[in-house]
C-alpha cells in the first residue's frame, strides 16, 4: 500500500494525466479523498495546510499479488466539506470499506472524478468540437492594462521618462520573458518598434479594448515588449465576425455559465480570474475552427440546408451559458471542461441557435450575435431604449469624487456607487456570477478610488483623479447585458433540459463518421501569410 497527498489527481496537464495513468496500469485498487473541493485559491479557512492554495488530495494505492496488468485499477472517490476543522473530524472518520466512497472515471487520463449515469461522456468535449484553443492573452504585469486609456498614458509617460535604470526597472517589472533590453517578436497586425524599452522615447503607446474578465472590456497597451506570453495566433486572429468562447478548463465550477464569449482578445484569467480556456471561433486565415466534416455532418444529422460555424458557436452559449447548465451537470462539472449534448432535433437546433445568438449579442456588447426582435442591429449601445420597463435609470449623480463603495439594495432594485444610485437592477443582475466571480463586484473593484486589482509595479498606483462620465455609461451598458442575459436564462435552461432528453449526436457518432479525433493538426492555428513591414519607426 502507498499513500501520498498530490494535487495531481485532478489536474489536467501532462503531468497529472500521466500520473494517473501509470498507477491505474500498475495498481489494483485505490482511494481519492478530496481535501479541496473548493477548487484552487479558496477561502484559507477552508484549507488543510492554510499557506497551500493548491487543490490537494490523499491519495492510497494497493497492488496486490495477483496483480493483473489488463485490467485498471478500480478509483473510489469521496470529498471533504466545509472548514479545516471539519475536514480533520471527517478525516478521521473515514474508512476505506466505508458507504461514503463513490466510483470513479475508469479512463487511464481522466481526473480522479466521480463517474456520472447522465450520458455526460457521450457528449463531445469543447475542445474536439472547437480543437484549437489558446490560454489568452497573458501580460504577467497589471500596470498595462486599465479601465482608463488616459491612465494607461499616464502610466506609460512615467515609465518613460524615467531615467534611473534601477526604478525604471522596478516601474517595468521585469521577468525571465520580458525586460527592459530584450526584443521580442512582433505582435501581427501591430507596429513593431525595432528599439528595446530602454531606448524608448515615443510618448504615446497603442492601445487596445480587451476583454479583461466575463464582461469587463478594459484597454491594454498593445505592446510586444510589455507582454510576456501574448498569444500571437490569437492576436492574429482578431478579424470581423471573431468571436472567443471561454470555459473554465482546470477548475471545477459551481455556479453562473459553464461558457462565456467575447468579441474581444481575451485575458488569460478572462472567465472568473483564475485561467480559462479561449476558443476561437475562426482561426486566424478565417476559417472554422471545427473538425473537418464536422459541420457536413451536422447538416445530413438535422436535415438542415447549411449551418456555420457561428450557428454553432450560438448554438453552445445557448446550451451551455447558464447557470442552469452548471446546476444540471454540477457532478460532471468536477472534471473540468464542458461537454455539448448535440441534439439531433433540426427544431431543437434552430431555435437554440436563435437564442445563442441573441445571447452572443448581448455578451459582446453587440459586436456579435443578432439583435432581439425590436432592437436595431448595428446600435451603439445594449442599454435599454427609454419606455421599456428593464431600462437601467441612472437617478443620482455619482459626481466627479472617484467612489470607494458599493451597495444593493434588494427590496428596491437600487445600486448604490458611491453616492450614485440606478434603479431597475433585479437581484438576480446584482447577484450575476461567472464561476464563483461576481461580475459587477469585479467590475467595481478595477475602478473604486483603492482599486482592488493585484498591484505588480509603483505604475499601477496612477489611477484616475476623478470619476470619468464613460464610466457611468460602461456600467448602464453592463447591467443591461447582465439584465438580458438574466431574462434569457429560463428560456435557455427549458431549451436544455429538452435538448438532454432528445437523441443527441454522440462521440461514438462522430468517431464513426470520422469526424473524430479532429485531424492531425486541428488543434493547431491555420495561420494566413501576412507582408508586415511594420509602421515607420515613431521617435
Amino acid at each position: 500500500m502507498v499513500c501520498f497527498i498530490t494535487p495531481s489527481a485532478f489536474a489536467t496537464g501532462p503531468a497529472g494525466r500521466g500520473m494517473r495513468d501509470y498507477l491505474r496500469r500498475t495498481c489494483d485498487e485505490g482511494w481519492i479523498i478530496n481535501l479541496s473541493p473548493e477548487g484552487q485559491r479558496s477561502d484559507v479557512a477552508t484549507r488543510v495546510f492554510p499557506h497551500v492554495a493548491q487543490p490537494l488530495s490523499i491519495c492510497v494505492f494497493v497492488r496486490r499479488a495477483d496483480h493483473d496488468s489488463e485490467r485498471p485499477a478500480r478509483i473510489h472517490y469521496r470529498a471533504l466539506q466545509g472548514r479545516r476543522a471539519d475536514k480533520f473530524a471527517q478525516l478521521r472518520e473515514v474508512r476505506l470499506d466505508d458507504g461514503g466512497w463513490r466510483d470513479a472515471h475508469a479512463r487511464g487520463v481522466r481526473p480522479f472524478t466521480p463517474a456520472t449515469l447522465s450520458g455526460w461522456d457521450d457528449y463531445p468535449a469543447l475542445d474536439e468540437v472547437f480543437p484549437w484553443g489558446s490560454p489568452g492573452n497573458k501580460t504577467n504585469r497589471s500596470w498595462v492594462t486599465s479601465p482608463s486609456d488616459a491612465v494607461l498614458k499616464r502610466r506609460w509617460a512615467r515609465l518613460i521618462g524615467e531615467t534611473d535604470l534601477e526604478v525604471k526597472a522596478q516601474l517595468f517589472k521585469e521577468t525571465d520573458s520580458r525586460s527592459l533590453d530584450s526584443r521580442p517578436v512582433g505582435l501581427p497586425g501591430f507596429a513593431h518598434p525595432d528599439r528595446c524599452m530602454i531606448d524608448e522615447s515615443h510618448s504615446g503607446p497603442r492601445l487596445l479594448r480587451v476583454g479583461l474578465r466575463s464582461f469587463d472590456r478594459q484597454w491594454l497597451i498593445a505592446d510586444h515588449r510589455v507582454i510576456d506570453r501574448p498569444r500571437a495566433e490569437l492576436w492574429e486572429s482578431l478579424q470581423p465576425g471573431q468571436v472567443f468562447l471561454n470555459q473554465q478548463s482546470s477548475h471545477e465550477i459551481s455556479s453562473g455559465p459553464a461558457l462565456v464569449a467575447t468579441a474581444l482578445l481575451p485575458d488569460t484569467h478572462h472567465f472568473n480570474g483564475r485561467g480559462g480556456r479561449v476558443h476561437p471561433v475562426l482561426h486566424p486565415d478565417g476559417s472554422a475552427n471545427v473538425p473537418t466534416g464536422l459541420l457536413r455532418y451536422l447538416v445530413g444529422a438535422l436535415g438542415l440546408g447549411e449551418l456555420t460555424v457561428h450557428d454553432l458557436a450560438a448554438y453552445a452559449v445557448a446550451v451551455a451559458g447558464h447557470s442552469g447548465f452548471t446546476e444540471h451537470f454540477a457532478e460532471e462539472l468536477l472534471t473540468p471542461g464542458v461537454r455539448l449534448p448535440l441534439t439531433r432535433d433540426p427544431v431543437l437546433w434552430s431555435e437554440a441557435v436563435r437564442v445563442g445568438r441573441e445571447f452572443l449579442w448581448a455578451a459582446t456588447y453587440g459586436d456579435a450575435g443578432t439583435p432581439p426582435a425590436g432592437q436595431e442591429s448595428g446600435q451603439e449601445s445594449v442599454a435599454f431604449p427609454a419606455g421599456d420597463p428593464r431600462q437601467v435609470r441612472y437617478e443620482t449623480s455619482i459626481g466627479s469624487t472617484v467612489p470607494d463603495t458599493l451597495g444593493y439594495d434588494a427590496e428596491t432594485g437600487t445600486l448604490r456607487v458611491g453616492p450614485g444610485t440606478f434603479t431597475g437592477v433585479p437581484p438576480e443582475v446584482w447577484n450575476y456570477e461567472v464561476g464563483g466571480m461576481n461580475v459587477i463586484k469585479k467590475w467595481f473593484g478595477y475602478r473604486k478610488a483603492s482599486p482592488t486589482s493585484r498591484k505588480t509595479s509603483p505604475l499601477d498606483d496612477i489611477h484616475v483623479t476623478s470619476w470619468p462620465r464613460e464610466w457611468t455609461e460602461e456600467l448602464i451598458d453592463l447591467l443591461s447585458v447582465l439584465r438580458r442575459l438574466v431574462d434569457l436564462a429560463p428560456v435557455q435552461q427549458a431549451l436544455t433540459t429538452k435538448i438532454v432528453g432528445s437523441p443527441v449526436v454522440t462521440v461514438t457518432d462522430l468517431m464513426s463518421a470520422g469526424v473524430l479525433p479532429p485531424q492531425p493538426g486541428a488543434t493547431r492555428a491555420r495561420r494566413r501569410v501576412v507582408l508586415d513591414f511594420g509602421e515607420p519607426d515613431a521617435s
